[in-house]
């Protein structure tokens, strides 16, 4: 249950980074930003739910909240090397450039 939780949670910040403007791993997600920010809800929810059932209230939020954070860390790395790599996709007009 311990690999389910971190895979939700990781899925829920999955739904978080794909609804944001900046990133360009898949633009067609900006045409479903606001469900996809409304499912990392329940998401993130049923993770720390999976968690708390087995390791108790505090290790499973440890737990589950991990797994999100890692993902909210590792997934703008992973955009960035996909644009360095050739994938360019090009800039909206007025979009703000951050970093």
């Amino acid at each position: 249950m311990n690999w389910i939780s971190i895979e939700v949670a990781a899925l829920a910040a999955l739904c978080l980074y794909l609804a944001s403007p900046h990133q360009a791993l898949w633009p067609a997600a900006q045409a479903r930003r606001h469900f996809l920010r409304w499912l990392s809800a329940p998401l993130a929810t049923g993770a720390v739910a999976a968690a708390v059932q087995d390791y108790g209230v505090w290790c499973g939020v440890c737990v589950a909240l991990s797994g999100f954070m890692t993902a909210l860390v590792a997934l703008p790395y992973a955009d960035a090397w996909l644009r360095r790599r050739g994938s360019r996709v090009p800039v909206k007009q007025g979009a703000r450039h951050v970093g």
